[in-house]
C-alpha cells in the first residue's frame, strides 16, 4: 500500500498549491530537529512536499492513488461476497499487465527524466564547476530529480508486483536505488567540490542508465 502524502501534510487531496506550501512550512517549523522535532518526521514531510509541490509529480501520484482506491473498493466487494468479515488490511495484488500500466510504466518515465538529461547536465557543469550559474542549474536538476525518485518509490510501494514480474520489479527497485545513491553522491559534491563524490555519483548513475536500458529492452518484449 502507498503512503498518503496528503495525510502526511494534514491536507485533503483538494488542497491548493498555496495550501500545500503553507502546510509544509508550518510542519517544518514545528518538527525541525533544531526545535526538538523528529528527524524521521522531517524526512517524511519533505518527501510528501517534494511530490505534491510539483504539478507533474502530483498529477502522477493522484492517478496512482485513484487506482489504489478503486482496487481496494473492488477487493472489498469481492470479499463481502465470499466472507462477511473482510480482513482489515488486505494485501492488494493486481493483474500483471495492470501492474505494468500503473506502476512500471509511470516509474520508468520518471526515471527517464532523471537519467536521460544527466550526461548533458554533467558536461555543462564540468565546463566550469566554479561558475555559480552552472552550479545553480545543476543543483536544481538534483533537486528536481530527487522529487522524481521519491515519486518512483511511492509508485513502487503502491502495490505488490505479480509473481510473473518479480524479476522485473526487483530490477526496477535496483534501478531507482542506484539513482537515489547517485543523486546523494552528486549532492554531496555540490556542498564541497570533493571529486570522490562526483566520481562515485557519475559511476552509480552510469550503472542506473545501463540497468534502465535493460529494463526497456525487456519491457518492449511484453505486450499489453
Amino acid at each position: 500500500m502507498s503512503r498518503d502524502f496528503y495525510k502526511e501534510l494534514g491536507l485533503s487531496p483538494a488542497a491548493t498549491a498555496a495550501e500545500i506550501k503553507v502546510a509544509y512550512r508550518q510542519l517544518v517549523k514545528r518538527h525541525h530537529p533544531d526545535a526538538g522535532g523528529d528527524a524521521q518526521r522531517i524526512v517524511a514531510i519533505n518527501v510528501a512536499y517534494g511530490v505534491l509541490s510539483q504539478a507533474e509529480t502530483r498529477q502522477a501520484y493522484d492517478a496512482t492513488q485513484q487506482d489504489n482506491r478503486q482496487r481496494q473498493t473492488d477487493h472489498g466487494r469481492s470479499q463481502q461476497k465470499t466472507n462477511p468479515t473482510p480482513s482489515a488490511s488486505p494485501n492488494i495484488t493486481v493483474d500483471p499487465y495492470q501492474w505494468l500500466r500503473i506502476v512500471f510504466d509511470p516509474a520508468n518515465r520518471q526515471l527517464s527524466k532523471i537519467i536521460t538529461p544527466f550526461p548533458g547536465q554533467l558536461r555543462s557543469l564540468s565546463a566550469n564547476v566554479y561558475d555559480d550559474e552552472r552550479m545553480t542549474v545543476f543543483c536544481r536538476y538534483i533537486s528536481d530529480s530527487q522529487r522524481r525518485v521519491d515519486l518512483v518509490q511511492a509508485l513502487y510501494q503502491s502495490c505488490y508486483a505479480p509473481p510473473a514480474f518479480t524479476d522485473l520489479s526487483t530490477d526496477l527497485y535496483r534501478c531507482f536505488r542506484h539513482v537515489q545513491e547517485g543523486l546523494s553522491q552528486l549532492n554531496f559534491y555540490t556542498m564541497g567540490y570533493v571529486d570522490d563524490y562526483l566520481r562515485d555519483g557519475r559511476e552509480v548513475m552510469r550503472l542506473a542508465r545501463q540497468l534502465r536500458h535493460e529494463l526497456q529492452q525487456r519491457r518492449r518484449h511484453l505486450q499489453l
